[in-house]
């Protein structure tokens, strides 16, 4: 740290200056995290400034009549060994300067204030290109308007409003959550229509009006002015705005987060109301609009207005109760002042002033806000593009240049031309370039261990599954459940009394079929001929019939204990060929039935290195897997609806399906074989965790597959 003299050579420029604030400046006294700090408002701009109790003592002393120099030794007489160098004193004065705050008697220089107005206009219509979320244009100055409508807004903020806003939304929630299904199916779609595109704009602009009323009428009813009405742009959509700027001269900090939540009580208001709209009439026009109200009041208020990382009401609000003014510029500042101390080590950085406990939420802020930011941009661009591919990838580019691109361009061009790095730019450098080269080999030449995750459900060998062998009604269990059976004994016997008729009937032909041929043997040989081709016949249909006979018997597979679900229900029960009624369990041979997405199946068959599995009952424990057999076909069908959103599973299905088990996209099917040793399932079905291992590789190829996987899932192409 380095530490400015405490008088300056510079100090007979300003010394017999006699300054003071412009007219159009308020101040107001606030305490942050304990400390006492002094907000400066310009009503010309909006912007609020702050300044710590030694700036206002000098900011106060300004009256035009006293120097500079006097109020300098005024305030260092009062301060004592708190008191500012001149070279802070100088530096104050030039900040307020900058801004426009500050008046002397001294002519302004014409050519500086016309360049820096024009810098100023530069900035701004650059800001507004490259960072169109920012654009801004005043129409109206509503203060007349909020001052007339104040009494309306003192109850609507009020204990009135209060009662009014949580009988009409606390019911919400729990009716959404009972018709989740309905709401969300093919949402994508429907908003995105064609025909609804139009409607959804109409609704989107009433609802940000009155967004914006909200944090209107909350500025009144404590007491606040509103000099700003306008249009700014908001996710390259246009939207009204207020400035509430006013609130920051509040000095209870839960008034101030009130007016930057009231936006969103009034949107999630208007949600519910939507929400029983929607339920309550029919499909048509009106239930579109209450759909589409509902949609753009909840997506906004939950992704972006309610959000602190994107810097709109939730970041007011989380920067007003944490009581750090100016939190994310703050955060950026601070990772630059961490850059430029302790990695470049630039001369004459100075120490960076927060108060007890900021330093954590500026050092967490800024990246996480950033890499939020960056999520949800690409987010919008794949949804946009799911049906409008152009827009989608305009939005991706425009994200990806201004969000990514410029900035590194201007960290880089920082370190190559910065004149606070002349001293050190060796040092910048090396370090700078460094660092890409690490990240580099750390994403594209270092393997790094590569996996995937899915669940699975415990399975059985299909030798330990006891089936019916045909048709027929259970006539008795011939094995208790619960006891030991070999292979080949029988377990259940069925009967069918059709069957059994018709084999009375097949016999008795037989046996009249060879009492004619042994008589036509020697009277009529041909007759006996045709005799003998039916009984032929007949042979076949008894040994058939008998083979089904003998079929309604169903003998053990294998060795084990034998299970049946509910052995009470099972006798007069009709069982059709193939269906399932019990289980021969036999301890160590046990499957474990995984279902895997189609994005993974190819890195399964080619670079799979080993699987492990974990069951729901005993998750501490970790299975190997002796071998895996993979059903080669895709299916849209799950193994067991444990594994769909329905039972609790990862895996998306159709809403339509009253299974459960019919998915979206296709998956494969994949049976691990646990070994002998593993212990039994509680039971057949139970959910497992099943883990793939592959071989290694650097992760900046895994990261590029996954992006690519995505935007193929989601773009369809």
């Amino acid at each position: 740290m380095t530490t400015a003299p405490f008088l300056s050579s510079s100090w007979y420029r300003v010394a017999q200056l006699r300054p003071k604030l412009r007219d159009h400046t308020s101040i107001y006294r606030h305490r942050y995290r304990g400390c006492i700090w002094y907000v400066v408002q310009d009503h010309a701009t909006g912007r609020m400034h702050r300044l710590s109790p030694a700036g206002y003592m000098i900011v106060a002393a300004m009256d035009g009549v006293r120097t500079v120099d006097q109020i300098w030794h005024e305030v260092g007489s009062a301060l004592a060994e708190e008191a500012p160098s001149q070279s802070e004193a100088i530096q104050l004065l030039a900040e307020l300067s900058a801004f426009d705050l500050l008046q002397t008697e001294v002519t302004p220089d014409a050519s500086a204030l016309v360049a820096r107005a024009a810098k100023a206009k530069r900035s701004r219509w650059l800001g507004n290109v490259l960072y169109p979320l920012a654009l801004r244009i005043p129409l109206w100055h509503p203060v007349r308007f909020f001052e007339r409508t104040r009494p309306l807004a003192e109850w609507l903020f009020g204990l009135p409003g209060a009662v009014l806003w949580l009988l009409v939304v606390l019911p919400a929630p729990l009716l959404a959550a009972q018709n989740w299904q309905e709401l969300t199916a093919d949402v994508s779609d429907r908003i995105l229509a064609t025909d609804n595109l139009l409607l959804l704009a109409l609704v989107y602009l009433l609802l940000k009006t009155l967004h914006e009323f909200g944090h209107g009428f909350a500025v009144a009813a404590f007491g606040g002015t509103i000099p700003e009405f306008g249009v700014m742009i908001l996710v390259f959509a246009p939207l009204p705005y207020v400035d509430a700027s006013a609130a920051s001269a509040f000095r209870s900090k839960w008034r101030r987060a009130l007016v930057g939540a009231a936006g969103m009580i009034v949107e999630v208001f208007l949600a519910a109301l939507a929400l029983y709209v929607w339920l309550t009439v029919e499909a048509g026009l009106v239930r579109t609009l209450a759909f589409d109200a509902l949609a753009v009041a909840g997506v906004s208020t939950l992704v972006y207005n309610g959000n602190p990382l994107l810097r709109y009401d939730g970041y007011y609000i989380l920067a007003d109760l944490l009581e750090i003014p100016n939190l994310a510029q703050r955060a950026t500042r601070y990772w630059g002042y961490l850059v430029n101390r302790h990695v470049f080590r630039a001369d004459g950085s100075k120490d960076f002033v927060a108060a007890t406990g900021e330093r954590i939420w500026l050092l967490l802020y800024a990246p996480t806000a950033f890499l939020y930011r960056q999520f949800v941009m690409l987010a919008i661009a794949v949804f946009v593009a799911s049906q409008y591919l152009a827009f989608g990838v305009l939005i991706a580019v425009w994200s990806l240049l201004t969000g990514v691109a410029l900035p590194i361009g201007k960290a880089l061009w920082f370190v190559l031309a910065s004149p606070k790095l002349q001293r050190n730019r060796a040092r910048a450098v090396a370090a700078t370039f460094g660092m890409i080269l690490a990240v580099g080999l750390m994403l594209f030449l270092i393997p790094a261990p590569s996996y995937t995750t899915t669940e699975g459900v415990a399975w059985l060998p299909e030798n330990a599954i006891v089936r019916a062998r045909t048709d027929g009604f259970a006539r008795v269990l011939l094995v208790h459940p619960g006891m030991n059976v070999t292979v080949g004994e029988a377990l259940v016997e069925s009967e069918d009394s059709t069957l059994k008729a018709e084999l009375i009937i097949l016999r008795a032909h037989v046996a009249e079929l060879e009492t004619r041929l042994a008589i036509e043997r020697f009277t009529d040989r041909a007759s006996a001929e045709i005799t003998s081709t039916e009984i032929g016949q007949a042979r076949a249909e008894l040994a058939t019939a008998t083979d089904r006979a003998a079929r309604l018997v169903v003998h053990s597979r294998s060795e084990g204990t034998f299970a049946v679900m509910k052995p009470q229900d099972l006798p007069g029960r009709f069982l059709r060929e193939g269906q399932q009624i019990g289980y021969v369990l036999t301890p160590g041979s046990r499957i474990v039935r995984a279902t895997i997405r189609q994005d993974d199946i190819d890195l399964v068959r080619h670079r799979l290195r080993s699987a492990e599995v974990r069951l729901a009952e005993r998750p501490d424990e970790t299975l190997r897997v002796e071998s895996i057999r993979e059903i080669p076909s895709g299916r849209d069908v799950l193994p067991s609806r444990a594994l769909g959103g329905a039972g609790g599973g990862a895996f998306t299905v159709d809403p339509g399906d009253p299974e459960g088990v019919k998915t979206l996209q296709r998956v494969f099917q994949i049976d691990l074989v646990l070994p002998e040793i593993a212990p039994a399932a509680t039971a057949f079905g139970g959910r497992a965790y099943v883990r793939f291992n592959f071989n290694w590789e650097p992760p900046g190829q895994q990261i590029w597959r996954r992006l690519r996987q995505l935007l193929l899932s989601q773009l369809q192409v």
